[in-house]
């Protein structure tokens, strides 16, 4: 009988061990639960200072990059990065930023990353990602991890030459005319007989698979430009007017580069000839000016029947690449201010 008593009293501290060994398990582990949910940093976390909208990065452009990477302490939180471009132009003399994530698993920051140039006589990139063009050329601008190359990324930049003749601006040749870029009021070539060209033989191809592509207009001088968007003005007003009519000497069909397809209106989108185009203009040389998704950029709304010749080649590097004929030169697209006309 006391040796029953003796082996219950063991059996009843032997559950009670038990019982506080699980509950120092489980408050370990929640322990960790804790610090992960309160005091770790997400994956996929972006650190995007104010101004120019990219991440600050470490000390060094490309001259000092080599030395500090073997020097530096690398973060191991940091298991990826991403950019927020796979192409950027830039003017001579102007700048463009470059945006970074970071995929981490912990603590990081901006100072844990490294830019570089890999050729400064074209492009130089400072601490913030911003990327200066020096002269017309071609770079590459890296980030990575310091003292860790392994984890990095890198964009193509193209720096481009900007020159005005006559009035006109010109980006690397090619005629620009934006919201930016104007043209004078005696500018008046008529549509361009390349432009018309290519136009017919598209028009042709497309008819061989049973549709309808004509133009529904083309060339627009000064002052019909006038009335189109004093007309637009009235029953709109301005503000309204400036996000899908171009005032008076900012028109693309001034330059006779430019025709609109078809029926100019959103229907067109949704038409078989509108998928075509989209698809297989570049071959032709034109580009769909205005793209869906791009307003911020061109300044204008989606206009699927609106293209613009810009020859064979940088058409389909264009269009390859999803770009807007903005950011394939490195330009803006804003009015100097509202309208006073």
């Amino acid at each position: 009988m006391a040796r029953r008593t003796k082996d219950n009293v063991w059996d009843k501290f032997s559950r009670i061990g038990v019982i506080l060994v699980l509950l120092y398990v489980m408050f370990i582990i929640l322990g960790f639960a804790v610090r992960l949910l309160f005091f770790s940093d997400e994956r996929g976390t972006s650190i995007i200072p104010e101004g120019n909208g990219v991440v600050a990065s470490a000390e060094g452009t490309s001259a000092q990059s080599t030395a500090a990477s073997e020097t530096a302490t690398t973060n191991e939180n940091i298991l990826d990065l991403s950019v927020d471009k796979t192409y950027l132009a830039v003017l001579e003399g102007g700048t463009a930023g470059i945006a970074v994530n970071m995929s981490t698993t912990g603590a990081a920051s901006a100072g844990d990353l490294l830019w570089s140039s890999s050729d400064e006589t074209v492009a130089t990139v400072d601490n913030a990602g911003t990327v200066t063009g020096v002269k017309a050329g071609k770079c590459d601008i890296t980030v990575s991890v310091k003292g860790n190359d392994a984890i990095a990324q890198t964009v193509p930049v193209t720096v481009r030459h900007l020159e005005q003749k006559d009035g006109c601006t010109y980006v690397d040749g090619i005629l620009i005319v934006n919201k930016s870029y104007g043209l004078p009021e005696s500018y008046d070539p008529g549509l361009d007989s390349t432009t018309k060209a290519a136009f017919e033989q598209m028009k042709a191809d497309a008819a061989k698979e049973d549709l309808n592509l004509y133009i529904g207009s083309d060339f627009r001088d000064y002052a019909y430009q006038v009335k189109i968007y004093n007309n637009y003005n009235d029953l709109y007003g301005w503000e309204m007017a400036d996000t899908f009519s171009a005032r008076p000497g900012y028109s693309e069909h001034q330059t006779g580069l430019t025709i609109d397809c078809n029926t100019i209106d959103d229907a067109f989108g949704e038409t078989a000839e509108a998928v075509w185009l989209a698809e297989h203009c570049a071959d032709y040389g034109f580009i769909i000016r205005f793209p869906d998704g791009k307003e911020n950029i061109t300044g204008y709304q989606y206009e699927p029947w609106h293209i613009r010749y810009v020859g064979v080649d940088t058409a389909k590097e264009i269009m390859s690449q999803g770009l807007t004929l903005e950011e394939y030169l490195g330009v803006q697209s804003e009015y100097a201010g509202p309208w006073e006309g």
